[in-house]
């Protein structure tokens, strides 16, 4: 069978990208996913989402190379069901007492930390419970003296719009810069390794990949944007974050005037083909 997209790479963000609101994927997006991989193309995750989260999703795509986790702090071999060699990233040394600064400088935003084995919520808050709600996480409350934060790849802080505004502005202090800032959600602030995020974890893939691979990528808010501007080719939802769509147009990438909910994916690859 003649296979026209052999060469082409795609990696997709989960929330808001390729999961339609209700955290299913289409049958339209499927479909155009199933006729792009049986063409040549490959195809993979990138998601702030950890292990557990992604689990049903990895089950049901079976990504052809590394799946990006933890808004790049973990890259899974999915074949394998192992971390990619060289793929970890974790907190850094002392990062116990500047998670346990921001818990209290903020006491009504939820905060977890999240290695491998699990999500492990060290300050309750609504929108906590709310977030692991929708991902199917049960909820575990530990103290960060029952989980070692230097053995977790990410922590996460949960709370209303205006109190993650307030706290990205916080951690712009010079003792946070040992760490990675990126706001996933307007609800969420998520601490990361240095130099970690989507984009260096797209980077890490490129060698494990054919030579000559054009990798495209999607997503729709700040977290994916190192990524996108990473990517050979890139595109994102009409309804994504203002600074992804500026991202993506100076990149001459794809803005589609469609969202997740209704078929932005099949879109994308329609896209992305076409300009091979």
């Amino acid at each position: 069978m003649n296979k026209p997209y052999a060469g082409l790479a795609l990696l997709t963000d989960l929330d808001g990208t390729l999961l339609m609101p209700d955290k299913t994927v289409s049958a339209e997006d499927a479909a155009a996913i199933a006729d792009f991989r049986e063409k040549g193309g490959s195809f993979s995750l990138a998601t702030g989402r950890g292990l557990q989260a992604t689990r049903e999703f990895l089950t049901l795509l079976k990504p052809d190379f590394a799946s990006v986790m933890y808004n790049g702090a973990l890259l899974w071999d999915a074949a394998a069901d192992k971390p990619l060699d060289h793929g970890t990233a974790y907190l850094p040394k002392g990062i116990r007492a500047l998670l346990e600064e921001l818990a209290d400088a903020f006491p009504h935003v939820g905060a977890e930390v999240l290695n491998a084995s699990g999500v492990y919520v060290f300050q309750d808050g609504e929108y906590e419970r709310q977030h692991l709600e929708i991902t199917h996480i049960p909820f575990v409350m530990k103290t960060l003296g029952e989980v070692d934060p230097e053995q977790c790849f990410k922590a996460l802080f949960a709370g209303a719009p205006e109190e993650i505004s307030e706290m990205l502005e916080y951690v712009k202090q010079e003792r946070f810069a040992a760490v990675n800032f990126t706001r996933s959600h307007r609800w969420f602030l998520e601490m990361l390794p240095h130099n970690t995020n989507k984009g260096t974890a797209l980077q890490k893939i490129r060698p494990s990949l054919p030579a000559g691979t054009v990798i495209g990528a999607t997503g729709d808010f700040d977290n994916d944007i190192a990524m996108l501007l990473a990517a050979d080719r890139c595109g994102c939802p009409a309804d994504s974050q203002p600074a992804v769509i500026e991202a993506v147009r100076s990149r001459g990438g794809f803005v589609s005037e469609k969202t997740c909910a209704n078929g932005f994916f099949a879109d994308w690859i329609n896209w992305v083909t076409a300009s091979l």
